[in-house]
């Protein structure tokens, strides 16, 4: 049996599996059309899960979409399943698998010289690292993603590198430079209109005032970006501000605040699953009543 024979006899055999054959002698459909789009729409489907911060399911639905684009060997559709799949691993605490994900993903955008896909997944990457206590590894990371989305039409990516090296200079107690960071990525969502945008980085420019004890101008910013995010029904953006507001309720002595929006905070965590940021919200509120 030749190459090419061993090809369409495989297709054949996957159509029937997979359920698309046509009744009586129709013959097959597109098959790697139909699994296309089923993969695209499987995607579709995680990201909205993710959103809505139902991590299981979203990493189902990511899994799904990823064993299908395997099969035709569609590789940006693979890219994308691995880059959604490392950065929900990442969230989740799997630092090791997230970094397996990711750096599988990189390999591949580099391959299809997909720009803006590399400097996607570096940020992601930066943020494993960052988990990992590799602070200078992933600014160096960010620093990259940042290169390559200059090369590119300014938006969410440009101001996503920015933002991440905020984050690493905020860890570094540098508050001038991540304040400075912060602003020109804000300067990028204001001229793309990007509510959700300016809303993440209005978030961390309050939690830059707070950690600069600077606790008036913290509030003002927080209360900015959690107007936005409930409007917006984000509940990832909810979450950080209420980690944040949370913070500075007891830097003032605000206990009752601190409590409410404690409350909040574990209804979220016990709808999400998220049992690892819960015992770190308990022990946040137990260090703070010693």
């Amino acid at each position: 049996m030749s190459v090419t024979t061993r090809r369409v006899w495989v297709a054949l055999v996957l159509a029937v599996m997979l359920g698309f054959m046509g009744p009586g002698c129709a013959g097959p459909k597109k098959i790697g059309g139909d699994l296309e789009q089923r993969a695209r729409a499987l995607n579709e489907a995680g990201y909205v899960y993710y959103r809505q911060g139902r991590w299981a399911a979203a990493r189902e639905k990511f899994i799904e979409a990823l064993k299908l684009n395997r099969l035709i060997d569609r590789r940006a559709g693979i890219a994308t399943n691995l880059n959604n799949l490392g950065a929900l691993d990442q969230e989740l605490g799997d630092l090791d698998q997230a970094q397996a994900c990711l750096e599988e993903a990189l390999a591949l955008n580099r391959e299809m010289e997909d720009k803006a896909g590399e400097a996607e997944t570096l940020n992601n990457l930066g943020q494993v690292y960052e988990d990992q206590g590799r602070i200078q590894k992933a600014q160096e990371t960010y620093q990259e993603a940042l290169a390559l989305a200059r090369a590119l039409p300014p938006g969410p990516l440009l101001a996503l590198s920015l933002m991440h090296l905020g984050d690493v200079a905020l860890s570094r107690r540098d508050f001038d430079l991540a304040l400075s960071y912060y602003h020109q990525a804000l300067a990028v969502d204001e001229s793309a209109k990007d509510p959700v945008g300016q809303a993440m980085r209005t978030q961390r420019l309050g939690r830059t005032f707070l950690e600069m004890k600077d606790y008036h101008r913290a509030g003002a910013y927080l209360k900015e970006a959690m107007a936005v995010f409930r409007r917006l029904e984000n509940t990832n953006g909810i979450v950080e501000v209420l980690n944040d507001q949370i913070r500075l309720a007891m830097a003032q002595g605000d206990r009752p605040e601190a409590r409410l929006n404690a409350q909040l905070l574990r209804k979220i965590y016990e709808y999400r699953g998220q049992d690892r940021e819960a015992a770190k919200l308990e022990e946040m509120l137990s260090a703070s009543k010693q």
